[in-house]
């Protein structure tokens, strides 16, 4: 079963999600409180990062509802489904914190740790992950 269009699909979200990401990290308090327009109103800045909070769990549940109502099979995720979707919340949480950090911040050490040595842990651990992955489904 293809899923390519689904990937590029959610490939231009997330660009335009890092972009809002990337731009948001740096507004100051009194920059949240500007109203701003956002396609036809006008709320502050801080709104709008909010609905960056809220919108996507409001459709996680409208895709499940159509999922369900359309009998589709992902309607009932398999066990590895769940613990990915549970994988990217936890990534989502990771990516959140790294989003307000910046390169001058990558090499500041506690405890003889790093930013940029967590991180690279992190890619390391997932290319072992990515490995043992593509092992399991070897026959």
């Amino acid at each position: 079963m293809s899923k390519e269009q689904t990937i590029q699909l959610i490939q231009d979200v997330t660009n335009v999600y890092q972009q809002c990401m990337m731009e948001a990290a740096s507004l100051t308090n009194e920059q949240l409180d500007k109203v701003v327009p956002v396609g036809k109103r006008e709320i502050p800045a801080r709104t709008v990062l909010y609905n960056m909070v809220a919108h996507p769990r409001e459709h996680s549940i409208h895709l499940q509802k159509i999922l369900q109502k359309t009998g589709s099979p992902a309607s009932q995720p398999s066990e590895a489904q769940l613990i990915l979707s549970a994988a990217a919340e936890s990534f989502g949480a990771l990516s959140g914190l790294v989003a307000r950090t910046s390169d001058a911040d990558l090499d500041k050490e506690f405890d003889g740790h790093s930013l940029r040595k967590v991180l690279e842990h992190v890619k390391y651990a997932y290319g072992l992950y990515l490995s043992g992955i593509q092992q399991a489904k070897k026959v």
